[in-house]
């Protein structure tokens, strides 16, 4: 298939659409949240069910976001899907809401499905439901707002909650959700939050307020990260509450990024910018495979991780913001 073919092709435009590279930042980090907090694949009916959820949903705001904003991508973005006339206005808003209800209604199932060791809870369908209201949120009456970028924040803050939700056990006397899986969604719900802060117009070269604040934002979430199992009660795994190595794993994979961040501080042009916030969502991955090996092991860390080839061979092909 040539480059020609392959670009007018359906598939083609609707893998443009959902942002096809991004998809595997949500399989990393709905599946480091799930392998933390049960400390392996098992159950795995609820593990493949929840991941479908997380994929759906994410999915959904992709198409929605370009839905709602098909006026400005007429004017700034004419080869994008919606406004080339490649993918119609009603397709893509029927496949959004769709896929949004779809999302809500796997997440709900993965409670509920059978397991031996885990009982049946409803804090998937409740936090689902939450991801869903906050995707709409976002897409719709808040992206024009400062209030945007905190609303990123909480969807992927509520993506790793999702991700966890089908593995907890619920206790009238206690908090819904352990500490420090709290802690792991926090961390990455700010360094989205910081992300995003900084990709506003980043057209550009962004603004350097929203740069500096946004590269703060950005290294908050990684230590919140970093320090994460610290918040792990006693019974946790000990090996992940050793002091320095965990946070040095963190810093190291998290370097690239914030160099980037830096120099993109410094020297703010649209490609300094564009290659910032690219490089800072492909690295979930790598930060999620950290997340995994915590909770799952070395090897399970590495197979997250592995995810990072087809998110950066088809980011080479499409676009990631």
């Amino acid at each position: 298939m040539t480059a020609e073919t392959q670009q007018t092709s359906p598939l083609f435009a609707w893998a443009q659409l959902v942002r096809l590279p991004n998809v595997f930042t949500v399989v990393a980090d709905v599946s480091a949240a799930f392998l933390l907090a049960a400390h392996g694949p098992s159950p795995a009916a609820r593990w493949i069910c929840v991941l479908a959820a997380g994929i759906s949903l994410y999915w959904a705001g992709m198409i929605l976001n370009d839905v709602f904003d098909i006026e400005r991508d007429r004017a700034e973005r004419a080869k994008r899907p919606l406004p080339s006339g490649r993918i119609s206005l009603a397709a893509a808003r029927t496949a959004g809401w769709a896929l949004l209800g779809v999302g809500v209604i796997l997440g709900s199932l993965s409670g509920y499905l059978p397991s031996e060791n885990v009982a049946t809870t409803w804090l998937p369908a409740a936090i689902a439901t939450l991801l869903a209201i906050m995707i709409v949120a976002y897409d719709g009456p808040l992206k024009k707002t400062p209030l945007a970028p905190a609303a990123m924040g909480a969807c992927r803050f509520l993506s790793f909650l999702l991700g966890v939700s089908p593995v907890i056990v619920l206790q009238a006397d206690g908090p819904l959700v352990p500490l420090h899986l709290v802690a792991f969604a926090l961390g990455f719900g700010i360094y989205i939050t910081g992300i995003t802060t900084m990709a506003r117009d980043e057209a550009s070269g962004g603004d350097d307020t929203n740069l500096k604040v946004g590269l703060s934002l950005l290294v908050i979430g990684l230590l919140a990260l970093a320090f994460a199992p610290q918040q792990a009660a006693a019974g946790f795994p000990k090996f992940i509450r050793t002091p320095f190595a965990f946070p040095l794993l963190i810093a190291m994979i998290a370097y690239p990024v914030v160099l980037r961040g830096i120099r993109c501080v410094r020297h703010a042009t649209p490609q300094n910018v564009q290659t910032t916030i690219r490089s800072g969502i492909l690295t979930i991955i790598p930060l999620a495979a950290a997340v995994a090996m915590l909770g799952a092991g070395p090897l399970w860390g590495l197979a997250i991780f592995a995810l990072v080839v087809p998110a950066v061979g088809l980011a080479s092909s499409f676009r990631v913001t």
